[in-house]
């Protein structure tokens, strides 16, 4: 098993530059256990002060926060371990995630069906094998996203950004992509049976092995895509 390898003086640099908790966890793949770990080590390596420490570090009542990335407002808050369970927590209480900040955020097999994510920016963040069935991520920003095996049927992606985004293996059955742009997406293998992809841009697209069958793709740009053994109606791809 590797051991996790952090810059002391990196870590020490972000906690005075007055990075929250969620920023740390996130930038150094951290629980909030781990963050306390982190804390510790720097103050007995002299990175930073015993004050210092004792200010930053987390407790059980301690709230992780998602915040609103145009306003940076708090949107939700909860005593939880991890960025993935703060997430549940507000999909659990139907708890509006619109324009959240979630960019780089390890969601790894998220329970998130009929989350309200419209416009959050989800930016690299690692949804593989997460659960969005229903979910709303109109106009999300998901470019660069790793979404391997994310189950996403009926959701939402209308005008989403999916720029080079893995969707590799992804259920995608009758979601609604119009106007979505996946120019460089890896989709093989992807489940699109019924999706509505209208207008939608696949340019340089890997669709190899996906399951078209049923899909609307009338106005899809689709110059570049890569469409070997995949299922397409007769005349679909014409």
């Amino acid at each position: 098993m590797s051991t996790k390898t952090i810059d002391g003086k990196s870590a020490r640099d972000d906690i005075r530059a007055g990075l929250d908790d969620v920023a740390m966890m996130r930038k150094y793949n951290l629980s909030r256990a781990g963050l306390a770990s982190l804390l510790k080590k720097l103050c007995e390596a002299g990175g930073i002060s015993q004050a210092e420490m004792e200010a930053r570090m987390p407790g059980p009542d301690t709230r992780l926060h998602i915040r609103n990335q145009f306003t940076k407002d708090v949107i939700f808050s909860a005593a939880v371990e991890t960025e993935k369970e703060l997430v549940e927590a507000a999909v659990l209480n139907r708890e509006s995630l619109a324009e959240a900040d979630l960019a780089g955020a390890n969601l790894a097999d998220l329970s998130g069906a009929d989350a309200n994510l419209c416009e959050a920016t989800l930016y690299r963040a690692n949804l593989h094998g997460a659960d969005l069935r229903g979910a709303n991520l109109f106009r999300a920003e998901l470019s660069g996203a790793r979404l391997s095996e994310t189950r996403l049927a009926k959701a939402q992606l209308s005008e989403a950004n999916l720029v080079a985004a893995n969707l590799s293996a992804a259920d995608l059955s009758r979601a609604c992509l119009i106007r979505a742009n996946l120019d460089g997406a890896r989709l093989t293998n992807a489940n699109l049976n019924g999706a509505d992809l209208r207008d939608a841009r696949l340019m340089e697209a890997d669709l190899s092995g996906a399951d078209l069958t049923g899909a609307k793709l009338a106005g899809a740009e689709l110059k570049g895509a890569k469409l070997t053994l995949a299922r397409l109606d007769r005349g679909q791809g014409d």
